[in-house]
C-alpha cells in the first residue's frame, strides 16, 4: 500500500471519528508500515487521534479485552489476578482467514446461520481488509456471571477459545461439504493450493473427509491475553482496503471493491455497526457460552494451551514446525549456488517486470548479500537483471541502492513470503511461492533465507 493512500484516507475527519468510537476501554496499537508503535497506548479524544495521524500511521488495532485502565498493562510485574481485576470485559471476535477468500465467506456464513438458529442475535460482521472476516459478539450479550462457570469477565481467553473450537467441531461436516461443493474434489484443492492429498484428508468427517482446517485459519483458537484485532475503518497494509462492517446476510456476496478507501463513508454503516449491542435481545449469547463450556473439555483445551505454549517458545527460540527448528538467528555459511536459490528468487532474476521493479531490486539485494555474494558479483547480476527489464530502472537508482548495501554495516533479511507487496503483487505466480513455502514439508518456509538455510 502506498503511504499516500493512508495519508489521504486518515486526513478525513469522519474517518478519525469513526475509529475513535471504538477506542473506549481498549488498549490501542498503531502500526506504521511494517512496525507497531509503543504498547500499551490509549486514544481518548479527537486531539489524540489528530496527533497520531501527523505521524503517518498505516493501520489501527485494538484489544478484544476491555480494561478499566489499559495503561496499567505497561507494568511488567502486573500479576494475573491484578490483570483480571483490571479487565472489565471482552468481546468475542471470531477471526477467519484462509487460502481462499471464498472459503472464508463459506465458513463465516455457516457460523452466522448457526448462531441465528441458536437464538444469538447480537452478532455482527466485519471484513478484515484483506482475505477474511471478523464475526463479533459484544460482551454485553453475555451475563456478568454464569452459575457453575464463573464471572464472565475473568474467562478470557479460555471461553473464546472454547467457543471457536466448539463451532469448528459443530460445523465441520457442513463446512467441508460446502467447500467441496464450491471447489470440487480434494485432489483439485490440493493441486491448486500446494498441499498433498493426505494433508487434506480427515477420517473424523463422515460425509466427506476434507480437513478444512488446513484451508481456513481460526485465529481465535490461539488467542492470548492482550490479543489485538484490526479496528473498523482501519486500512489494511497488504491490500490497501478498509476493514469495514458488513451486513451478516451479505457475507457471501461481499465485493472487496466496496472496501476501497475512496468508497468509504462511515455514515453508511450505522445500521450494522460492528459489535453493537441491542438490549432488546437480552443476554442472548449465554447459550453459546454454556454449550461451548460443556462440550469442549478442559483436557482438550489444555492440549490447545500446550500448542500455544510451544508457539511461544518457538517465537523466543526460533520457528518450530512439527518438532523441527529453524533458529531465529542464524547465518548462511559460504556462497549459495544459484541453482539452490528459491524459485521465487530465480523468477525475479529472469522476469521482465513492469510493476514493482524497486521492490524486486530490494528483495534481490537483501537476498544476495545475505547469501554472501561479493559486491562485485552482485553489481554484475543486478545490472544484467536491470538491462533485461522492458523498462529498466534509471542507472542512478540502481547505483544508489548498490552503494547503500555495499557500505551497510549489517546484512538485511529479505521480506517474508507472506509480504504480498514484495512477492505476489509484483507478479510472482502463486504456484511458485507455494512451491517455495512447502518445499521442505513438514517445515513451512517463511523466508527465502530459511529456504537456503535448510539446504546447508
Amino acid at each position: 500500500m502506498e503511504q499516500s493512500i493512508a495519508i489521504k484516507y486518515y486526513s478525513r475527519n469522519e474517518i478519525r471519528k469513526a475509529i475513535l468510537k471504538y477506542c473506549n476501554e481498549r488498549e490501542i496499537a498503531v502500526k506504521f508500515g511494517s512496525f507497531f508503535g509503543k504498547r500499551p497506548m490509549v486514544i481518548e479524544y479527537i486531539s489524540d487521534m489528530n496527533s497520531i495521524i501527523k505521524k503517518k500511521p498505516t493501520s489501527f488495532h485494538c484489544s478484544e479485552e476491555r480494561w478499566l485502565n489499559p495503561m496499567l498493562l505497561e507494568d511488567k510485574n502486573l500479576s494475573e489476578g491484578d490483570r483480571d481485576n483490571n479487565r472489565i470485559g471482552w468481546d468475542l471476535i471470531l477471526d477467519l482467514d484462509g487460502v481462499d477468500f471464498e472459503y472464508a465467506k463459506i465458513v463465516g456464513n455457516l457460523i452466522i446461520e448457526y448462531l441465528s438458529n441458536l437464538g444469538v442475535k447480537n452478532v455482527s460482521t466485519k471484513f478484515s481488509g484483506n482475505k477474511g472476516f471478523h464475526i463479533g459478539i459484544p460482551f454485553e450479550a453475555f451475563s456478568k456471571e454464569i452459575i457453575g462457570i464463573g464471572e464472565t469477565r475473568k474467562l478470557f481467553p479460555e471461553i473464546p477459545r472454547k467457543i471457536a473450537i466448539f463451532l469448528m467441531e459443530e460445523l465441520k461436516e457442513k463446512i467441508s461439504s460446502e467447500i467441496l461443493k464450491y471447489s470440487g474434489s480434494i485432489d483439485s484443492i490440493a493441486k491448486k493450493y500446494g498441499f498433498s492429498v493426505d494433508e487434506l484428508k480427515n477420517d473424523d468427517i463422515k460425509s466427506n473427509n476434507l480437513n478444512y482446517l488446513k484451508l481456513i485459519e481460526i485465529d481465535t483458537i490461539l488467542i492470548n491475553s492482550r490479543h489485538l484485532f484490526r479496528m473498523p475503518f482501519s486500512l489494511n497494509e497488504k491490500s490497501g482496503l478498509v476493514s469495514i462492517p458488513i451486513q451478516n446476510s451479505n457475507i457471501i456476496s461481499f465485493d472487496k471493491n466496496l472496501a476501497k478507501p475512496e468508497n468509504i463513508n462511515p455514515e453508511n454503516f450505522i445500521e450494522y455497526e460492528f459489535l453493537r449491542y441491542n438490549p432488546d435481545f437480552g443476554k442472548d449469547a449465554d447459550i453459546l457460552l454454556i454449550k461451548a463450556y460443556e462440550k469442549v473439555s478442559d483436557e482438550f483445551l489444555e492440549k490447545i494451551n500446550e500448542k500455544i505454549e510451544r508457539q511461544k517458545i518457538g517465537e523466543e527460540r526460533g520457528m518450530i514446525f512439527d518438532g523441527k527448528t529453524i533458529p531465529k538467528s542464524f547465518e548462511i555459511h559460504g556462497k549459495i549456488n544459484e541453482k539452490d536459490f528459491p524459485k521465487s528468487i530465480k523468477y525475479l532474476l529472469k522476469a521482465n517486470l513492469n510493476d514493482g521493479r524497486k521492490r524486486a531490486l530490494f528483495v534481490l539485494l537483501t537476498f544476495l548479500y545475505s547469501v554472501n555474494y561479493s559486491p562485485e558479483i552482485i553489481e554484475i547480476m543486478i545490472f544484467e537483471w536491470n538491462t533485461n527489464l522492458k523498462t529498466p530502472l534509471r542507472e542512478n537508482i540502481v547505483l544508489g541502492q548498490l552503494n547503500w548495501f555495499k557500505h551497510s554495516q549489517k546484512k538485511i533479511s529479505p521480506p517474508n513470503f507472506s509480504n504480498e507487496e514484495y512477492y505476489k503483487s509484483i507478479g510472482i505466480p502463486k504456484d511458485i511461492l507455494n512451491e517455495d513455502i512447502n518445499k521442505f514439508k513438514p517445515i513451512k518456509i517463511k523466508n527465502p533465507l530459511h529456504y537456503v538455510y535448510v539446504l546447508q
